[in-house]
Formats: structure tokens, C-alpha cells, sequence
């Protein structure tokens, strides 16, 4: 029997998720929320017999990244664990969002894709988007808009818009429009566009757009990634869309 530990502060927004896609794969999952304790809930993993660990939320993704024997690249970069493998060193950690959201992006089934950048930033998932042939940000402060750009290549930037005509232009010319939550200028949206919502929108901005992907599918790429990395089980993410 495999266990998992699931690790959270606050509410546990990926749980119910997690055990319908390994209700029928003889995994077991914990779920605690460790607070001033988590150094230790780290140490424990492996002599208890767990094979790793899902972390949600981005305290407990920067503490453990100073816990893990091993990072991954991913978690290297960024700084952040969100879950741990279980092997013969200790507890190896990973980092999956970038990776799931590289996965995600590779089933838009857009060639040489041009990506707007929309709302808060997130830096943490900059690896994610290095297959894009251009990226655009809206930024109302250009210095922002800036430093996430200046995580990619050169050949990959695109412009920083700031004022609501430049994010007009710029929307009008991508074919895809990506959402980091906080504001969502809704005036971009155009019965054209593909929004990949990484962060919960409402209603009337899925009525403005072609199609919204939303981050429960950007979740389900993340949990699929965990069954896979962690537990060794080979899982489409539609199996961890708790519907």
C-alpha cells in the first residue's frame, strides 16, 4: 500500500481531488497541516514509510525547500517544494507547477504559441512557459511587468503593456490569454480568445470568451504529475477532476 501525505495550510483546496483520482489505486492519503511543526512532518516522511508528499500553499512550498536533501531544478529556481519523493537519499523535492503548466500548454494545440500575460504575477511558474514563442504581460507598473519578463529568454519577450489600449493591441494578437489571478482586465476579452485561468473567474468573463480553462485543470495536471513522480502511477489528469 502506497501513502501520501497531503500537507496544507489553510483549506485543503487540491484534497478532494487527490483521493477521487487514487480512490482506485490502493493509495492511501494523510492529510495534516503541520503549522510550526513542518520541519519535523519533513524528517518524518520516510523512516514512517510514506512515499512523499503533496504541499499546498506557498509558505509551507518555501519552508520546505529548505528541508529537502535534494531539489529538482524546478525547485531549485523557484525556491519552492510542492511535493516530496521518498527515496534512498531522503526526501526529494520537487516542484511540479511549472511542469504541469508546460503539460497544459502542450494540449492547447496552438503551434508558436503568443501568450498574454494577465493579473498578478507569478514568477514561481516562469519554467512553465519557456515553450511559448512570445510572451506579453499587462502590468500596471511597468517595472513588474519587467522583472517577470527578464525570467525568459530574450528571443521569447514580448512587450509590458500598461495602459488599457496597450493591453488592447497586445490581447488582439495572442492566442492565448493566461491568468495569474488578482485583477482581470475584462475589457481584453474577445469572443476569439482561449483564457487558461490559473485562478478562479467568474461567470461573465467566461461569457466573453471562446473557452476558459480553469485552474481546476491546471490542478488536475499537477496531481496527475504527483501520482506519477511520487507514487509511480501513470494517470491522465482527467482523473483528478473531482467533478
Amino acid at each position: 500500500m502506497s501513502v501520501l501525505a497531503y500537507l496544507h495550510q489553510g483549506r485543503p483546496e487540491s484534497y478532494s481531488a487527490l483521493l477521487a483520482g487514487l480512490a482506485a489505486h490502493g493509495a492511501t492519503v494523510v492529510a495534516a497541516e503541520p503549522g510550526e511543526r513542518l520541519a519535523e512532518a519533513l524528517r518524518g516522511l520516510c523512516p514512517l514509510g510514506f512515499r512523499g508528499a503533496f504541499l499546498e500553499g506557498e509558505p509551507l512550498e518555501r519552508s520546505a525547500a529548505a528541508e529537502a536533501a535534494r531539489l529538482e531544478p524546478e525547485a531549485r529556481e523557484a525556491g519552492r517544494v510542492d511535493a516530496l519523493a521518498c527515496d534512498w537519499s531522503g526526501p526529494r523535492g520537487l516542484f511540479l507547477a511549472p511542469l504541469a503548466l508546460a503539460e497544459l500548454l502542450g494540449r492547447t494545440g496552438y503551434p508558436g504559441l503568443r501568450a498574454l500575460w494577465l493579473g498578478s504575477a507569478r514568477p514561481e511558474l516562469a519554467a512553465g512557459l519557456r515553450g511559448v514563442a512570445r510572451i506579453d504581460v499587462a502590468a500596471p507598473i511597468p517595472g513588474e511587468g519587467e522583472a517577470f519578463l527578464g525570467r525568459f529568454a530574450p528571443a521569447v519577450r514580448g512587450t509590458v503593456a500598461t495602459r488599457p489600449d496597450e493591453v488592447r493591441a497586445v490581447a488582439a494578437q495572442a492566442d492565448l490569454l493566461i491568468y495569474g489571478g488578482g485583477g482581470l482586465p475584462r475589457a481584453v476579452l474577445a469572443p476569439y480568445h482561449t483564457l487558461l485561468a490559473l485562478a478562479p473567474v467568474g461567470a461573465e468573463a467566461a461569457d466573453l470568451v471562446e473557452a476558459v480553462v480553469g485552474p481546476e485543470v491546471f490542478r488536475a495536471h499537477r496531481l496527475a504529475l504527483l501520482a506519477r513522480e511520487v507514487l509511480g502511477l501513470s494517470l491522465p489528469p482527467e482523473a483528478f477532476l473531482d467533478l
